[in-house]
Order: structure tokens, then C-alpha cells, then sequence
């Protein structure tokens, strides 16, 4: 009767560690999925590996699209900010890959682990993208005419991070029906470009007046090198700005750095959040702004 029993028991425990695999390979049958596996020594390691290997199926598709970007680089003096593919590629899948599913194939140290997502819902997530982008580029237009120049870079860049995380970023186009890609980097360099700031020095402070288009700046965020380092983000209100500047120092140079990246202020999104960190792109120049006061 013992021997019955472990083997009723063995019987009845088969059907349930053969059901992920079972599962596993209904979801690879299936069409409409997108998936991957990945080993490792524990079952982390093989879920990182399972990760990885789906952030570069999903990327697969949309290679050539930014090595087209690459060769018009050397086309348009524009389009220097769309050239690194491998960053590009990155920020496609992330910030996707929280929300696929995950199966444990096999434990221990040589762990087996499954992940898929349904290409409906990565469809889905990037549809949000477009809207979004769509509206930051609103916000930003709306922000530029009223002076809010700290806004409009905000938005423009926000935009920019979003539209770099699509397969197909040449797609998207703005009201004028030129590429976003290339006419979002222009529009915020032609912000940054009519910017006009003057200085003086009191004590040991430093008064900062910012314009933009002979008007005074409403909000704008940027950091002061004060003689013996970089100051906090300091804001522009109703045009100005105060800074304090290092004991001793003469301020006889102005160095600014204007923000535009505007991170901190992104953790109310997650996903913009993580696609801000893991953005590889070339600094705006004419955000540092040198001159003699």
C-alpha cells in the first residue's frame, strides 16, 4: 500500500510541474506574442538573460530604421542629435519590459526561465507614447509663446526622449510636416539661441536678468559656476535670478548651464522617468552659455 501511494502521489504531481512548460509552449505557438528564454547559474540571472534577449527581438525590427538615421546625419546640420542607434535601440524596449510575463521553466543553478509579451499590448504602450508626445510638443509651443522658456524646454525634451523610444521615430510628424526627430533639437536650440542674459555683481552676489524675444523670462532653471564649483539649480522669476557666489570670487566670466532635462520633475512618470535615465544623447551646446559680464 506504500508503494502505492508515493507512486499516486508521484502521478499527481507531474501534471503540475509539467504545466509551466506545457503553458510555455503555447505561448511560443502563439502568433501574437513576442517571447524569449534565458539560463543562468540562479533564477535571476536567467530571468535577466531572458530580458535581455527579448529587449533585442523586440529591437530586431526597427534596426534599419536608425542606421537610415545615421546616414542623414552627414546631410543636415539638424539631425547631429539622432546618431546613436545603439542608445536609440536601448531606450525602445525600456521601460516595456516591467510588464511582460514571466514563467520558471527550471530552478537550482541551472535555471530556465520564459518571458513574453502579447505584440498588442507593446502596440498599445506605444500608441500612448505618440499621444504623449503629440502633447508635450503642445505644451511646449504654448509654454514658448508666454515665456515660460523652462516649460518649453522641459516639454520639447520630454517629447524628444519619448519619440527616440519608438520603432519608427521618422514616422511622426509635427503641424509644419517636417520630422519631429529632427525639428524638436532645432526648436529647443532656437530657444536656448534667443535667449539674451545680462549680469552685474553685488557683493557677493551675482544679479542675473534673463530675456527671451525682448521679454522677460517667466520660469527657467539653470546652474552658475560660482568661482569654486557649480551652484544649486537656481529659477528665474519675472526675469530674474540671484546667485552667490564663492568667497573671493570676482564673476568677471558668467558660466551658465540651462537645464532642459528637467529629471527630478519627471518622477511623477515612471516610464519617462526610466527612459530620461537610460537616454544616451549628445548635450545641447548652446545650453552652456559663457560671457563676459
Amino acid at each position: 500500500m506504500t508503494v502505492m501511494r508515493v507512486l499516486l502521489g508521484i502521478l499527481l504531481l507531474f501534471p503540475s510541474l509539467s504545466a509551466p512548460a506545457q503553458d510555455w509552449e503555447r505561448i511560443k505557438a502563439d502568433g501574437g506574442v513576442i517571447w524569449a528564454e534565458g539560463w543562468g547559474s540562479s533564477v535571476e540571472e536567467a530571468d535577466r538573460e531572458a530580458l535581455a534577449a527579448l529587449a533585442s527581438r523586440i529591437s530586431v525590427g526597427v534596426t534599419s530604421d536608425f542606421q537610415s538615421f545615421e546616414q542623414q546625419r552627414s546631410t543636415s546640420s539638424g539631425t547631429e542629435y539622432l546618431s546613436w542607434r545603439s542608445g536609440s535601440l536601448r531606450v525602445v524596449t525600456t521601460a516595456v519590459l516591467s510588464g511582460t510575463g514571466r514563467v520558471v521553466l527550471k530552478g537550482g543553478r541551472r535555471a530556465h526561465v520564459g518571458r513574453w509579451i502579447h505584440r498588442s499590448e507593446l502596440e498599445a504602450v506605444m500608441l500612448s507614447r505618440e499621444q504623449r508626445i503629440l502633447e508635450y510638443e503642445e505644451s511646449a509651443c504654448s509654454a514658448e509663446e508666454e515665456g515660460r522658456i523652462g516649460d518649453a524646454l522641459r516639454y520639447h525634451y520630454w517629447a524628444y526622449v519619448l519619440l527616440r523610444s519608438l520603432p519608427r521615430p521618422s514616422s511622426m510628424r509635427g503641424g509644419d510636416g517636417r520630422m519631429l526627430l529632427v525639428g524638436i533639437p532645432e526648436r529647443m536650440n532656437g530657444i536656448l539661441g534667443g535667449l539674451s542674459v545680462r549680469a552685474a555683481k553685488e557683493g557677493s552676489r551675482m544679479l542675473l536678468s534673463f530675456r527671451y524675444d525682448g521679454c522677460p523670462v517667466r520660469n527657467l532653471s539653470f546652474v552658475c559656476f560660482t568661482g569654486a564649483g557649480w551652484s544649486p539649480r537656481t529659477e528665474v522669476s519675472g526675469g530674474a535670478a540671484t546667485v552667490e557666489l564663492a568667497q573671493g570670487a570676482l564673476g568677471e566670466i558668467v558660466q551658465l548651464k540651462i537645464e532642459y532635462r528637467y529629471e527630478a520633475d519627471a518622477v511623477v512618470d515612471p516610464e519617462l522617468s526610466e527612459l530620461l535615465r537610460v537616454s544616451e544623447m549628445r548635450p545641447l551646446g548652446k545650453a552652456q552659455i559663457i560671457f563676459r559680464r
